[in-house]
């Protein structure tokens, strides 16, 4: 079979690229003929949309204009070349093709499960509630015609139900994990707890930081990087200094506003003595690390923590358990949060800086119990393997 795989280019490598190139391996390993279909997504322009932007429109409500101009893209691709095709990210769902898959992973978040968010913490463009209603209601009307919407976990064939009514055309499909973590084989130790991933809003890397501070005497981790590295670094650095002083800062203003580089003129003279303190932080800023050095960080995690609000699916919480770590989640943390079984592999707390660290110090004192729950989290892991997922698909593509 030729199968077209239709995904947007951001010019990045997340967890959701090596999703999509594990796809292509694993379906070319079938003897299937599979090619990317790549469509710049960096792009800004409104040529695609067939009528006139003018500037001062377009400055307005950039993002909606931007995936208006995707949007147009895609439903104006010719496909007929393949016998099947897959699409990705939003808009890609828009193409036309009689035999269609959509591997749906999330919305575009600006519009649906973050927009009550974004308002929250003033990230919002003008005409923000007209444009939520514009862009939700041309999502549901091409994902109407989808073949079949395969969602990435249940947490967002929910999503699909809630805000485009949709569930007779929808199935789950969890994405399998690298097999070089999936066998891992080396030395496990439990030694100190990390958080994995970017660091993007609202990821809550943040929490993190902040319970570490509730626990002066442990070590944790903060492995990856990303936009929002250098309001991190400030942040730990800032808490460092107030949790000396007694000085209390809420999660909420550390995760909501800091992390968005908004620090406020109230705490302003609390940065200019953060910058003289010189006691040491209790965490190591890892910056991007390799495969190897990843896998070292997971082998010797006491635990993983996984604090982001409302995660699509949760793959790395599943490549923490392959190598028997017990799992913190939030109850708010979306696909993370089906994952975990509070008190068996992992602890599901409260999306607080206090709950982690609780949870962090059970964990950091009974290392039986964080043997025994990694062990579980390791069961919990073997349910996610590359063939199942391909077994998924193909009953979808071979209809």
């Amino acid at each position: 079979m030729k199968i077209g795989i239709v995904k947007p280019d951001y010019k990045i490598s997340g967890g959701f690229e090596v999703v999509v190139n594990r796809l292509k391996l694993e379906l070319e390993l079938r003897g299937h003929e599979v090619q990317m279909v790549y469509v710049d997504a960096t792009d800004t322009s409104t040529n695609d949309i067939p009528y006139i932007i003018n500037q001062d429109m377009f400055y307005k409500n950039p993002e909606f204009f931007k995936y208006i101009n995707m949007y147009w893209k895609y439903l104006k691709m010719d496909l007929s070349r393949y016998d099947a095709v897959i699409s990705t990210q939003p808009p890609s769902f828009a193409i036309k093709h009689p035999k269609h898959i959509s591997l749906f992973y999330h919305h575009m978040k600006f519009f649906y499960d973050m927009s009550d968010l974004i308002l929250e913490v003033g990230l919002q463009q003008p005409y923000h509630h007209k444009s939520v209603q514009v862009i939700r209601e041309i999502d549901t009307l091409s994902l109407s015609k989808v073949t079949t919407i395969l969602a990435g976990s249940q947490t967002i064939k929910n999503r699909i139900k809630q805000f485009n009514n949709l569930s007779n055309n929808v199935d789950v499909i969890y994405a399998g994990i690298d097999p070089d973590i999936y066998y891992f084989n080396g030395q496990v130790i439990y030694e100190y707890p990390i958080v994995v991933g970017r660091h993007e809003f609202p990821k809550r890397p943040e929490l993190f930081v902040k319970a570490m501070k509730l626990l002066p005497n442990l070590v944790g981790k903060v492995v990856g990087a990303g936009g929002r590295t250098d309001d991190l670094k400030r942040i730990d650095n800032l808490l460092t200094y107030t949790s000396q002083e007694g000085i209390v800062i809420t999660d909420d203003i550390v995760w909501k506003q800091m992390s968005n580089g908004k620090f406020g003129f109230e705490y302003e003279k609390l940065i200019q003595n953060a910058k003289k303190n010189r006691t040491p932080s209790n965490v190591i800023f890892t910056g991007r690390v390799s495969t190897e050095s990843l896998f070292e960080e997971y082998s010797k995690a006491s635990c993983v923590v996984c604090p982001a609000y409302e995660e699509d699916y949760g793959l790395t919480a599943i490549e923490a358990m392959s190598f028997k770590k017990p799992v913190i989640a939030c109850k708010d943390g979306g696909g993370y949060a089906e994952l975990i079984e509070d008190g068996i592999n992992g602890f599901l707390v409260d999306p607080t800086s206090d709950a982690i660290a609780e949870a962090i110090q059970r964990i950091a004192e009974n290392k039986e119990m964080a043997i025994r729950m990694g062990n579980a989290a390791y069961e919990t892991s073997r349910k996610y393997t590359w063939r199942n997922t391909i077994d998924k698909l193909l009953e979808h593509l071979t209809f």
